[in-house]
């Protein structure tokens, strides 16, 4: 919701109660985290609403008069961060209070309080010198701990309280100890110090801010006579003071957001909440303890509507970060303990969550908090999900691979108890920089479900989310199991690859691509693993299973049928037989049992299988080779079952371009702002030259552009690429501009402060004052080119300056008696070579800052060149493996057609090779001609 402008948000009655308006209430709520909220604070008539207005640029707060009334209250200001428009500053402006009315403490303490509380940084604003009376007037801090117990420890309080800045107004403080010149901080040090006593408002101070988060600004006069400052402009304001508010600004913009005790960056929502329940305290009596609240995240009142009136006794619901769902999930209070235990301590999950629900009418809905937490994930992803007819064993399977003798929900009797595709995100074991995702589907063949489309829905997921696919079986692979894997020769039915109209079932080659392993779990096997009087292994068994039945009759079409699209879809593969864990009186308590109750071979072949599945299976990819994060496999999920309520068959193809258009848009925003963030923190302005500023600018751009690319993918155009750079040109000329915009207000401000040295301009309407005036003036040009640290503008505010010098210097010199009328168009001469010189000079720094800037662009040009060459080289590289392993699979298919008598089958092979072969020459081609990459 966007900002109505100034609003009043909270106001208090004479006996302390604190009244909300509900319309600034909602604006505050509306707004995201990260909030930078500053409040201020301080005597009636000091400034305050005039800093705040300097502050934002505008006139929002109304100064008030004399005439206005006091009532305690704060009035709130919410708009764009200056440094980013994704973000939000929120001011906070506190009506002042009068000075030597102590009796009004009971109204304005609870104000001054509540702007602590809320803001990021704290403003004290006073005029006139630091002095004992001026500090004792906040007395208001005092009563601080009469409503707010403070967080226990120390961390917590330095990370909750706000940054406490002191404004003296109207004062040039002189901040010497002796001969020693102190800085601000060391010099309020003192000052709180000395003043300080048990219960003064120093000793509070002292007590409840850290050294680090005080600070000491002074202002001086915004004018010298005029005191009518609303109506100036800030040119006509004193340099000296423009200087000072820059600096305040500057400090604001920089200052960190809003956060809770644990580094947690407080949304408006989680504020509105902190208010209501402040309020709450207040109206009650009652001290607000910061430690039931500081130190942790707050979870959003799920469907809480902060329009109209805040109701009393919101349920306010606080849980550690790392221990509850990821920020942006948002749980009623009566499910708080119920969903905090999905996560442990280290954010890890603890169990399973339904991923996709399979409703009782058998329609497909996406679980939004699984997918929230899925989300949160932005590591590389390992998937593995397991398929297979009800009542199999499924899940007790997967609990193992988790390490883990509960988790997936096992069934005891003969009903299904797995609905719909349930996901354990773990570790994966010795790849801390992946997370293994797991999905445990429901059984196939359910006869209670009686939809066998749904089925089919449910298998085909399980393939398209996964990078290793489980087909669990029970008995042994015979003709039987393999007919009951039917759900494989539909999958052309219900998954493409691409989107024209292309004949799928002849785009073996591209399923093969981006389907997954394939690992066939055999059960409760009871044979010996022997062909032909000899030991052979798992996988040897699962391939003569696979082997053609020949003949050409209706049944063995069917039987092969089978087996063809498991061969060429799944050339990947891997067999598994378990024997039965335990006497089938156990199974239905097994995962009470440990693996001493269970067979020994049973826990051999298990610890096998598992040792298997997690040391060889892959990040999941998706057509192009990129690598899936849990934030794209939760937005996979999404599309691919909205495709399918929709009627429509979910196209690989589309979700990759589908994801990219959100993915390079989020990798744009990202870059963009890693790049105005770096660029912020590593430069200090003004700069003295061009080049210090545009080293940074190299620095900052190389990791953005890295950040882009890794983030990237199909961004075939170099479309969001380009929009990028763009955004980073405009970034680097705005931070530009503010450079030298700063080096012309510096150096204004000190040609202004070294002309005391002259004298009046009429001392030199004198015979000899021309002379006078420009030595005068040489000595201010020496001390002004002996300054340090003026910056890139440093000749051009000299021009400026000397140009009005020089139409001075024309009137003292005519006025100047004591020189002839040749000796004056001598002098005039020597004046005009001089203002040329000074002229030539600053073209000539504006030239090489020019040439400097012009250059960064083809730096900045070449660099995006080169990391892009780099990216679009493993690419290919990846692309060429892609080739080459798919290629492999096929011949090695190919060879066991012709070695089990089907030509025919063999000879269809050929065409899918060739086919291949033309790829990987075709692809070589744009390799060797530059990939027909063009770079604007």
């Amino acid at each position: 919701m966007a900002s109505k402008g100034c609003m009043l948000l909270a106001d208090s009655s004479s006996n302390g109660e604190i009244r909300l308006n509900a319309e600034a209430v909602e604006v505050l709520a509306s707004l995201p985290q990260p909030l930078k909220v500053v409040s201020i604070f301080g005597p009636r008539h000091s400034g305050k609403s005039y800093l705040l207005n300097l502050i934002a640029g505008s006139n929002e707060f109304i100064v008030s008069s004399d005439s206005c009334k006091t009532t305690p209250c704060i009035y709130m200001w919410s708009l764009p961060d200056p440094l980013d428009s994704k973000q939000n500053l929120v001011l906070l402006d506190c009506e002042g209070f009068e000075e030597d009315l102590v009796l009004e403490e009971r109204a304005y303490s609870p104000i001054f309080t509540l702007s602590v509380l809320l803001s990021s940084v704290c403003l004290y604003n006073t005029l006139g010198p630091v002095k004992r009376e001026t500090l004792d007037q906040l007395f208001h801090i005092t009563m601080l701990r009469n409503l707010v117990i403070l967080p226990s420890e120390d961390h917590a309080n330095e990370r909750f309280l706000p940054e406490f800045v002191w404004c003296v107004r109207d004062e040039s403080l002189v901040m010497n100890f002796g001969s020693i010149e102190l800085d601000p901080e060391d010099f309020l040090d003192s000052v709180l110090n000395d003043i300080k006593d048990g219960n003064s408002p120093a000793g509070h101070l002292l007590e409840i801010f850290t050294r680090p988060k005080m600070k000491l600004l002074d202002f001086c006069t915004p004018h010298a006579y005029n005191k009518d400052y609303e109506s100036l402009s800030l040119s006509e304001l004193s340099p000296n003071f423009t200087m000072q508010i820059d600096a305040l600004r500057k400090f604001l913009y920089r200052s960190k957001p809003k956060a809770l005790a644990d580094d947690h960056y407080a949304s408006g929502r989680e504020l509105v909440i902190l208010l209501e329940t402040f309020v709450e305290n207040v109206s009650t009596g009652s001290i607000m303890d910061l430690n039931q609240v500081t130190g942790f995240s707050v979870l959003e009142v799920s469907g809480k509507d902060f329009s109209g009136d805040l109701p009393r006794n919101t349920p306010v619901v606080w849980s550690n970060p790392s221990g509850s769902l990821p920020s942006g999930v948002g749980l009623p209070a009566s499910g708080r303990e119920e969903k905090a235990s999905v996560f442990s301590g280290t954010g890890k999950m603890l169990e399973p969550i339904c991923l996709i629900e399979n409703t009782t009418n058998n329609e497909l809905k996406v679980n939004q908090e699984a997918v929230a937490i899925l989300s949160s994930f932005h590591q590389p992803v390992v998937v593995v999900s397991i398929v297979g007819m009800y009542r199999t064993g499924k899940s007790y399977l997967m609990n193992r691979l988790a390490g883990k003798h509960k988790g997936f929900a096992l069934g005891s009797t003969i009903q299904s108890k797995t609905k719909g595709i349930w996901m354990w995100c773990v570790s994966v074991p010795g790849r801390e920089e992946q997370t293994l995702v797991l999905l445990d589907s429901e059984g196939l063949g359910d006869v209670e479900k009686g939809d066998e489309k749904n089925d089919h829905w449910i298998f085909s997921l399980a393939v398209l989310l996964s990078s290793t696919l489980i087909y669990n079986s029970i008995g042994t692979i015979n003709n039987v199991a393999v007919m009951n894997l039917q759900y494989v020769t539909e999958l052309t039915k219900h998954i493409k690859v691409k989107s024209n109209n292309e004949d799928e079932a002849d785009a073996s080659a591209e399923y093969v691509r981006f389907f997954p392993s394939f690992i066939w779990a055999v059960r409760d096997f009871t044979l010996e693993l022997e062909a032909n009087g000899k030991p052979i292994t798992a996988d040897e068994y699962l391939e003569n299973s696979l082997k053609l039945k020949p003949g050409h009759n209706k049944n063995v079409a069917t039987s092969n049928s089978a087996r063809e699209c498991i061969r060429k879809y799944f050339p990947r593969r891997k067999c598994f037989v378990f024997d039965t864990p335990v006497h089938r009186d156990k199974l239905k308590i097994i995962d009470q049992l440990s693996d001493s109750d269970l067979e020994e071979k049973f826990v051999k072949q298990a610890t096998e299988f598992c040792s298997y599945v997690l040391g060889n299976s892959q990040v999941k990819t998706i057509k192009g080779g990129i690598k899936v994060t849990g934030r794209l496999l939760a937005k996979l999920v999404m599309m691919y079952v909205d495709t399918i309520k929709s009627g429509k068959v979910p196209c690989l193809e589309n979700a990759v371009v589908a994801l990219a258009q959100t993915e390079n848009s989020k990798a744009v925003e990202e870059a963009h702002s890693l790049y105005k963030q770096l660029l912020s923190e590593w430069t200090v302005l003004h700069t003295e030259t061009q080049e210090e500023l545009s080293n940074v600018h190299e620095i900052c751009l190389k990791e953005a552009l890295q950040l882009f690319l890794d983030r990237s993918f199909k961004d075939d155009d170099r479309r969001f690429q380009t929009q990028l750079m763009d955004l980073v040109r405009n970034e680097y000329d705005k931070k530009c501009q503010e450079n030298e915009e700063l080096s012309l207000n510096y150096c204004t401000a000190l040609l202004m402060q070294l002309e005391d040295t002259l004298k009046p301009d009429n001392d030199y309407m004198t015979p000899g004052g021309y002379q006078d005036f420009q030595q005068d003036l040489e000595v201010l040009i020496v001390q002004y080119r002996d300054t340090k640290g003026r910056g890139i503008k440093a000749e051009q505010a000299l021009e400026e300056y000397l140009a009005k010098k020089n139409k001075l210097g024309k009137v003292i010199l005519a006025a100047d008696r004591s020189l002839s009328e040749q000796q004056k168009r001598i002098e005039e001469q020597q004046a005009y070579a001089k203002m040329q010189e000074v002229n030539a000079k600053a073209a000539e720094v504006e030239k090489v800052a020019m040439e400097r800037r012009i250059e960064d662009m083809k730096r900045a040009q070449e660099e995006n060149k080169r990391q892009l060459m780099e990216k679009i080289e493993r690419e290919r590289k990846d692309m060429q493996s892609e080739h080459e392993r798919v290629l492999q699979q096929k011949l090695r298919e190919q060879n066991a057609m012709l070695q089990q008598g089907f030509d025919a089958n063999a000879r269809q092979m050929q065409g899918e090779i060739d086919q291949l072969r033309r790829e990987m020459s075709q692809a070589q081609n744009r390799s060797r001609g530059g990939g027909g990459c063009t770079i604007s």
